[in-house]
C-alpha cells in the first residue's frame, strides 16, 4: 500500500520502492550472497519482516535495521550502474552508516574492514542483533 506525499512516494511498511533493474539486482545480490550482508556478514531479510523477527526474536525495531538493500559499490553519481557487477546487497545499517554524514563515502573495502574490526571487538549492530547469533565472523584472512 502506497502513500503519497509530494513526489516521493513511500511504502507504508518502511521498505523502498525501486525500479525494476534495481530490485531485480538486489535479490540476485541477496542470493549470491547468501542472505548476507556484503559488510557485516549478518543474515538479513528481504521480504518479510514479521516473519524474520519471530523466527530470530528481534523486536521489529531491530529487525528493521537488517533489511536487504541495494548497494552501490561505486556510487552512481561516479558511474556506478544497477549491474550484477555494481551492485551488492548490504544491511539497511551498514548502507546507510556507509554514506551517512560524508560527501565521498569509504571505499567498500575500507568500509567493509572498518565495520569487521568494529564486530570482532562486540560492537556495530545492537546487542539484541549480536545476541541472536545472526552475524558470522569470517576468519582473518
Amino acid at each position: 500500500m502506497h502513500e503519497r506525499r509530494g513526489f516521493v512516494t513511500r511504502l507504508l511498511d518502511d521498505t523502498v520502492d525501486m525500479t525494476e533493474s534495481l530490485l531485480r539486482s538486489r535479490t540476485d545480490a541477496f542470493r549470491r550472497q547468501a542472505g548476507r550482508c556484503y559488510y557485516c556478514t549478518v543474515l538479513m531479510w528481504s521480504n518479510d519482516l514479521a516473519s524474520f523477527a519471530r523466527a530470530h526474536a528481534l523486536s521489529h525495531r531491530a529487525a528493521r535495521w537488517l533489511q536487504s538493500t541495494a548497494e552501490h559499490l561505486q556510487a552512481k553519481r561516479d558511474g556506478g550502474a544497477a549491474s550484477r557487477e555494481d551492485i551488492v546487497a548490504a544491511c539497511r545499517f551498514c548502507n546507510l552508516m556507509r554514506h551517512r554524514g560524508r560527501k565521498i563515502a569509504p571505499t567498500p573495502e575500507v568500509f567493509q574492514q572498518r565495520v569487521r574490526r568494529r564486530l570482532s571487538r562486540g560492537g556495530w549492530h545492537s546487542l539484541q542483533v549480536l545476541k541472536c547469533g545472526l552475524v558470522r565472523l569470517q576468519a582473518r584472512q
